[in-house]
Parts: structure tokens; sequence; C-alpha cells
């Protein structure tokens, strides 16, 4: 199982971040999440595309995969 990081931009974008970043909040608008638990041979692409409809909970910035594919 592998890990992804996932920065969301103030305005809505969502790209994969640098491996080392930490979660939460940046000195930005942006915030940053660890997607745990991916299958190995998913895409980072099928990753970002899921996370795009998610709305975690408020403060929760380590996400696993099966609560993205609900």
């Amino acid at each position: 199982m592998a890990s992804m990081m996932i920065k969301v931009a103030g305005e809505g974008l969502v790209s994969k971040a640098h491996r080392n970043a930490d979660v939460g909040p940046t000195s930005g608008s942006s915030v940053v999440y660890e997607v745990q638990n991916i299958p190995a041979g998913v895409p980072d692409e099928d990753v970002i595309a899921a996370f795009k409809g998610f709305k975690p909970a408020d403060k929760q910035y380590e996400i696993d995969w099966a609560a993205l594919k609900g």
C-alpha cells in the first residue's frame, strides 16, 4: 500500500504535492492532505480525480483511499 500527498489550492486546484510536504494548511491558502493505503498500480491521476469530488471533515488531513472510493 502506498500513500500520496495532495495539495488543494485556495481556488480549488487539486494537484500532487511534494512527498515531504507536511499535512495541513500551508503558509498560503492551500491545504496538504495525505491519501493513505492506495493499492499498488493505482495511477496518480486516479487519486487526484477521486479527491476532486471528496469533502474531507474539518481538520482531517489524512484520508484513507477506501474513504475516497466510498
